[in-house]
């Protein structure tokens, strides 16, 4: 497949921090410039993210183009994009990110190599700035902080059939079948969109040749309610279509609402304080094991914040799917994204 040609989506909204750099890096690829194009979606965004890119855009006015994203939110933004390419794989890359020099020719040799594979894509290595941004780093990559997610756990060399790739490289032929991202979703549109692409027999393949750098939240706060609007977001994509979350994804909700049950019986029943003990005597001891590494790494200061972040992760996350339920747009997104199911694949 020598005439693979890849066009590099960049969904943006306020990332000022970050997108010079990205683009910087697009740009210079070792890739020719002949096998791929960059589109830089902008949700209206209100910092200076326009003012850095431009001077950018003139210089590669033929290369790069911009179009505006009124909804502002993720999901349109891909649609657009996507509708606008001219590629024949689309490649979705955060503003929010970093990618080496040859990020793009890995792509297209994993695509020559595996043709059949409707999504390819590799794995994302966080990186934190600061004290707090280092744990986040850490709580992100760990398996007691995001479960069997390979694309964020895997340090070894490793390639093979998975469930879902962060930034994935799809055939353009996919939207025509499968329709494009549900716009009802805020964010968390891959989880839903991966399940119906697999629907329809989509296979997805990951290989640790393909690394990207992820900047993630520098504060606690930042990582709060990113934590809240997943767990939220991640019943939204599971209430679209049913069956769309992996048991990584349940475990927040599942771990929250027993430990709700749980100490509403610790205050009605003696024997259930036991339990109720028990459980969190648990959690802190392996949030306590899993935070050793990290201690010894960067200094025994980290240790107590390390645990308490992992609580934080796991918590906001429960509660946020938790919460969901009761949500009037948790009752009226379905209804809604069936009446849009006719409009994605015009």
């Amino acid at each position: 497949m020598s005439n693979v040609t890849i066009s590099v989506l960049v969904v943006t909204r306020n990332e000022e921090s970050y997108i010079a750099e990205l683009l910087e890096k697009l740009i210079n690829q070792t890739l020719n410039r002949n096998q791929y194009e960059i589109i830089i979606v902008d949700g209206q965004s209100e910092d200076k993210t326009l003012e850095v890119i431009e001077p950018i855009l003139k210089k590669n006015k033929d290369f790069i183009r911009v179009i505006s994203n009124p909804q502002k939110t993720l999901p349109p933004g891909w649609n657009l994009g996507i509708k606008a390419s001219r590629g024949n794989y689309i490649l979705r890359v955060d503003g929010h990110t970093l990618v080496p020099d040859d990020f793009l020719e890995n792509y297209i040799h994993l695509i020559n190599r595996k043709p059949e594979v409707d999504c390819v894509g590799g794995i994302i290595v966080s990186k934190g700035e600061g004290f707090q941004g280092e744990i986040n780093q850490y709580v992100y990559s760990h398996r007691f902080g995001v479960g069997n997610s390979k694309f964020r756990t895997t340090k070894d060399v490793w390639e093979g059939f998975v469930d879902t790739v962060p930034y994935g490289a799809y055939k353009k032929e996919v939207f025509e079948t499968v329709g494009y991202f549900n716009e009802h979703l805020k964010r968390n549109e891959d989880i839903e969109f991966h399940k119906r692409m697999k629907d329809k027999g989509g296979q997805f393949y990951l290989s640790t040749s393909i690394q990207s750098t992820y900047y993630v939240r520098p504060s606690l706060s930042g990582l709060i309610k990113k934590s809240l609007g997943d767990g939220v977001w991640n019943i939204m994509a599971n209430r679209v279509s049913p069956g769309s979350l992996r048991r990584r994804h349940k475990a927040p909700l599942y771990a929250f609402s027993f430990g709700v049950l749980v100490t509403i019986a610790a205050i009605l029943h003696p024997v259930a304080r036991w339990c109720f003990m028990s459980m969190i005597f648990l959690y802190l001891l392996a949030a306590a094991l899993s935070t050793i590494e990290l201690a010894k790494k960067n200094g025994i200061k980290y240790f107590v914040p390390g645990i308490f972040t992992f609580f934080c992760l796991h918590f906001f996350r429960g509660f946020g799917s938790f919460s969901a339920h009761f949500k009037k747009e948790y009752w009226l997104i379905n209804q809604k994204s069936q009446q849009e199911s006719d409009k994605r694949f015009n």
